[in-house]
């Protein structure tokens, strides 16, 4: 059940406190209130969460002239908002429960599907959702689930407004470039006697299979179980302006080409049918031809990029064997205009409302008859083609790419284990611990190998194996690149882990290293030319047809200039800035320094330049290139290249533009404080559409088309201005070896530096350059200074500064003089000061208050205490030894082993110092925490207990190291804000700070009993 809002807390408990919660709740809002009643605003509480709006997947039509999104609650119902970007014409319709938040442990995360365009932007295609109030009334009704409330598909007309319905609606596709078709699978009329099918949204339009009916002949029970085949269900081709409909029985999968030109799908049904097999219907036409037939499953349907070509996997020419595997098949597609009246198997039937029935050829032609590209029995002893998933062309259609895979073992069956011992064996030369072979089990069990088909030759080669498990293949499929880290496994261990790099001739099979043990990967340009990689702090890169490895970035080519990110801060070995990206034909290559953008000749003939001219670090700007078309694989010399702008002094942020080639600087298109997201320019056109915001301004849409002319479209939350919101400022101070930090400190509305306020302070490592983002009110395991600063706190966000090998003091040395200065300046009231912090934050909260007492109350959340118990476990949601990833080379900093440095480890662990606490501590860590062993928190809370420490655990059963359930994300804001408001406010303290809760009252507790 959600947690109830600060306003409904006298209702917790059966004690004697009604009273004494109503002074609670006053003195609590005392501050605040007195702000609100000066101002006329309201506070922001816990109620206020559920109604803040945001704007989801908004998206441009492909013209330009519409922007479409989604308006959604946090909890509650949305809406679709399709609003003209040149006018003010808007349309708004219903969406239903949209915002549903994770209410329970175990339960998935929703998100609604997408609204699309068509691609002629004439219409939005997008599923209405039941409203929350019509679910809510169902489950308490205990509805059965063919009784559910269902969704609807929706088609909004963009020339009036229109929209037209079709109930009951499980999903939909329509192609990406197309405009006269949506494709919708309808609910079954009785789901209760329905298995639920698996996989039913993957690839472009491919539509997975499920286990339903039985088919083909039944094995011995006692060997095996019934051979299956996929369930078919009803698919819906619909005309969208005409509204007239195909409706396709028995489909178990299907794909559809981005220009609307072919839909082909899988059919399977009773044996008696005899409908089993691939079909294509050319859509222009309506013309259907057979492209595959015979009893079995059909999968993996998948089209080349030009819509020539079809390839899908198949089990009919082994299904009358005990175990048959699938063979891959591959037809070229020939258009059929003409033939019309054929009556092909399960073509399609009209619906009886404007309908009509398909026609098409039922005997196919012979151009496009599906042939065998891979035998089952082609792959090699012991191996089979993947059944599900991993087939694709590459990008030039040449080449066809698919898995392949060992046969696994029979499984062993659960009542031969009876009796048996259940062991792990932990092996000290074991390449992944235990644990984390269980995580990947599943995987490993499924794991699968790339191999291709050349379409021209009818060749097939397998690319990847136990040695090389991942390629990365260029467009036309002749060259592979692979990273591997294999011979290394066992060195990871110690932290000596690396890659080596290899290119593969694909035709040929020959594989060439080029790269042995570099600690990053290597990347294949665009047109397959090079292979680009980091090594010995400089990038390197090999030109392929040469053979031949130079280096790009020698340091006496480029003085002061570091391609190193020299702001890394542990002990491990920094990363690059990055890769840009790459001109065509791979003529440069674009790279970037803290600053600016390098353009470097990977052939060595021209010498690099400059390409921003040194701007950025001039005026200590940071530029990044702008991928305004994620699609497009080169950076066009002969158009503008747009440019990311952050001012790292100031936290300005813009859009810059340069050019490739050009030599002159580049120019300030805009420069502003604020924060500016790129959404996406139009696929036709060249409008626009970004978020902007600040601290205060939300970051609502804004077109144009250009970044110096925009304008606003939408206005998602008008009602912010009815609540107090606080401001954000800059501020610097020394740390105690005198390095200049800075951090953030927000203040409330009405912010008088002549008074004296409470402050909380929250930090992580660097945070300072979110000055200009927007803080939505929302409550879980942290701060959120917006809600906070309406409370009537300060909120400080203090930078930290690190030392290797001693991450406590450095957070002590950074926040304690940070915490001095603005207590100097006047305004914080020195006695009610509180420190919180999440994980690694929560780390360094608990390690502070074991070195001074200017802090009146604690919530470190989810922290490590004792580094020398923590040093040997596991992240247990990853499988990975904490060793070297947390504390030799991590995030704790500690530059080596314990048995190398067993004086930093105590040093830096808070419990051997626990004994010099005053400070009143409030910890969360939960039972399933993969990230942080929640008996970090046991070992906390038992030695603050032991010690006689005013200290809570809370802990929410089977949550995680940020709680994902949305009521406890809210308890736990609850509970901090309380904590906060009884040691820095004044207020009474809450019933659970007093007496605790049982363990036998704490469902009553939940409930307000």
């Amino acid at each position: 059940m959600m947690a109830r809002p600060l306003a409904d807390l006298r209702h917790r408990s059966k004690r004697p406190l009604d009273v004494m919660s109503a002074v609670l709740i006053a003195l609590l809002l005392a501050v605040p209130a007195i702000a609100s009643a000066q101002s006329g605003k309201k506070v922001l509480t816990q109620d206020t969460y559920d109604l803040w709006r945001s704007i989801s997947q908004p998206t441009l039509s492909a013209d330009g002239k519409w922007a479409v999104y989604t308006l959604t609650p946090t909890v509650g119902d949305g809406e679709l908002v399709a609003r003209s970007t040149s006018g003010d014409t808007e349309y708004r319709v219903p969406r239903g429960w949209t915002g549903r938040p994770i209410m329970k442990v175990g339960a998935s995360s929703f998100s609604p599907q997408a609204a699309q365009v068509t691609g002629d932007s004439k219409f939005v295609v997008f599923l209405r959702y039941p409203t929350k109030a019509a679910v809510d009334s169902a489950t308490k009704a205990k509805a059965k689930p063919a009784d559910q409330p269902k969704n609807t598909l929706a088609i909004l007309s963009l020339a009036d407004g229109r929209v037209t319905e079709v109930e009951r609606v499980k999903g939909f596709r329509i192609a990406e470039k197309g405009g006269r078709f949506v494709i919708y699978e309808p609910e079954k009329a009785d789901t209760s006697k329905a298995g639920e099918s698996s996989g039913r949204a993957g690839g472009r339009g491919a539509r997975g299979a499920g286990a339903g009916a039985e088919g083909g002949e039944e094995a011995d029970s006692t060997k095996k179980p019934k051979r299956k085949k996929d369930s078919g269900e009803l698919l819906v081709l619909r005309e969208i302006a005409t509204g007239v409909e195909v409706r396709i029985e028995n489909v178990t999968d299907y794909t559809i080409d981005d220009e609307e030109r072919w839909l082909v799908y899988a059919l399977a049904g009773a044996d008696s049918l005899g409908i089993d097999g691939v079909y294509a219907r050319e859509l222009a036409t309506g013309s259907v031809t057979t492209l595959q037939k015979g009893t079995g499953n059909y999968r993996g349907l998948t089209l080349d990029e030009k819509a020539t070509q079809v390839a899908f996997v198949t089990d009919a020419d082994q299904w009358t064997a005990e175990d048959p595997r699938f063979t891959l098949y591959h037809a070229q597609l020939t258009p059929l205009a003409g033939e019309r009246n054929g009556s092909g198997p399960n073509a399609g039937s009209g619906n009886g409302s404007g309908g009509r029935s398909a026609s098409g050829s039922a005997s196919g032609s012979a151009a496009m008859a599906a042939s065998v590209a891979v035998a089952a029995d082609a792959v090699g002893e012991g191996m089979r083609i993947v059944e599900r998933g991993g087939i694709r062309f590459v990008r030039e259609g040449n080449v066809l790419t698919f898995g392949v895979q060992p046969i696994p073992p029979d499984s062993i069956p659960a009542d031969s284990l009876i009796g048996k011992a259940v062991v792990d064996l932990w092996h000290w030369r074991d390449a992944r611990p235990q644990p984390m072979q269980k995580l990947r089990a599943g995987a490993d069990r499924n794991r699968s190998y790339s191999a291709l088909y050349d379409v021209a030759t009818g060749s097939m080669r397998q690319l990847e194996n136990d040695s090389m498990p991942r390629v990365q293949l260029s467009d036309d499929g002749r060259i592979a690149v692979s990273v591997t880290g294999v011979p290394y496994e066992i060195d990871a261990i110690y932290g000596e882990d690396g890659n080596d790099v290899y290119v593969i001739n694909t035709a040929s099979g020959d594989a060439r290293k080029i790269a042995t043990r570099i600690r990053g990967s290597g990347q294949l340009s665009p047109d397959a030319k090079y292979v680009i990689w980091w090594e010995d702090k400089a990038w390197r890169a090999h030109d392929i047809a040469a053979n031949l490895t130079r280096e790009l970035t020698p340091a006496g080519q480029f003085p002061g200039v570091s391609f190193e990110q020299e702001t890394h801060d542990t002990p491990s070995e920094p990363r690059p800035w990055g890769v840009a990206g790459w001109s065509e034909g791979d003529a440069r290559v674009l790279i970037y320094d803290r600053y600016d953008i390098w353009e470097v000749d990977p052939t060595g003939r021209t010498a690099a330049r400059n390409l921003t001219d040194g701007v950025g670090r001039e005026r200590n700007i940071t530029f990044r290139v702008a991928d305004l078309d994620p699609d497009e694989e080169y950076l066009d010399p002969n158009e503008p290249l747009w440019l990311e702008a952050f001012d790292n002094a100031s936290k300005d942020a813009g859009i810059w533009r340069d050019r490739i080639g050009a030599s002159a600087k580049p120019v300030s298109v805009v420069m502003a404080p604020k924060s500016w997201r790129i959404v996406e320019q139009a696929s036709d056109a060249d409008q626009l559409l970004v978020t902007r915001e600040d601290y205060r301004e939300y970051p609502d849409l804004w077109t144009g088309k250009t970044f110096d002319k925009l304008h606003r479209i939408s206005n998602a939350m008008p009602e912010q201005s009815e609540y107090l919101w606080g401001d954000v400022e800059i501020v610097k101070w020394l740390n105690s070896d005198g390095v200049p930090l800075e951090g953030l400190l927000y203040t409330p509305e009405g912010f008088d530096p002549s008074k004296k306020y409470p402050m909380v302070v929250y930090f992580y490592e660097q945070l300072s350059d979110n000055l200009n983002n927007y803080v939505r009110p929302a409550g879980r395991n942290t701060i959120n200074p917006t809600v906070y600063t309406s409370l009537g706190y300060l909120v400080f966000m203090p930078n930290i500064h690190y030392t290797p090998g001693y991450p406590g003091p450095s957070s002590v040395k950074a926040i304690v003089p940070g915490v001095q200065s603005l207590i100097a300046k006047g305004f914080v009231h020195a006695d009610k000061v509180g420190i919180a912090g999440q994980s690694w934050g929560g780390y360094q909260t608990s390690y502070i208050i074991t070195q001074t007492q200017i802090f009146a109350a604690a919530v470190p959340n989810a922290t490590v205490v004792n580094m020398t118990s923590a040093y040997g476990g596991i992240r247990w949601g990853s499988g990975v030894e904490r060793a070297i990833v947390n504390y030799e080379q991590g995030q704790s900093r500690i530059g080596g082993s314990l048995w190398e440095y067993p004086e930093r480890y105590i040093e830096n662990s808070a419990l051997f110092y626990l004994d010099r606490v005053t400070t009143p501590v409030l910890t969360m860590h939960n039972d399933s925490d993969g990230a942080v062993p929640w008996y970090q928190g046991i070992e906390f809370f038992i030695a603050m207990r032991r010690l006689g420490k005013e200290a809570y655990l809370v802990n929410y059963n089977g949550d995680e190291h940020n709680p994902r359930v949305y009521p406890n994300q809210k308890d736990i804001d609850r509970r901090m804000q309380e904590f906060f408001a009884a040691k820095l406010q004044g207020a009474p303290e809450p019933d659970w700070m007093k007496h605790g809760i049982p363990f036998i009252e704490r469902e009553r507790a939940q409930i307000g009993h």
